[in-house]
């Protein structure tokens, strides 16, 4: 069996997702960080993540054989239901500042590379 077949398509699938389309918000993030706008930054991220999901939309409007969302992969509520979470968490984050970090990082993004780690790990055991 190759490699890829044993990882799972929705896994594999996810993960190429993420990293193309990652790579463009986190080029534009690092640069705005480094000109020190922060909220530059942070509203990249929102932005990109609104994006996806209003392109969802739209394709469903045009997806002719009946609700888009019916005809995808069962496992793919893993990865629906940790993205809301994690934006969840980042807009908490946003609105509750904390006076101290555990570790040079706020709770907020503990919470989300915590999340983010157990969604990956389900994937991959949903293969």
């Amino acid at each position: 069996m190759s490699g890829l077949v044993c990882l799972g398509q929705t896994f594999v699938g996810n993960i190429f997702i993420a990293v193309s389309t990652t790579l463009p918000e986190l080029a534009v993030s690092i640069s705005a960080m480094r000109l020190g706008a922060i909220d530059m930054a942070v509203g990249n991220l929102f932005g990109s993540n609104l994006f996806n999901v209003s392109v969802l939309a739209i394709d469903d409007l045009f997806y002719t054989r009946g609700p888009l969302l019916e005809y995808v992969s069962p496992n793919q509520l893993t990865c629906a239901l940790s993205a809301m979470t994690m934006t969840g968490i980042a807009v908490v984050g946003l609105t509750y500042r904390a006076t101290r970090k555990a570790m040079f990082f706020a709770w907020d993004s503990v919470g989300i590379l915590a999340l983010y780690v157990l969604a990956v790990f389900v994937l991959y055991m949903m293969r």
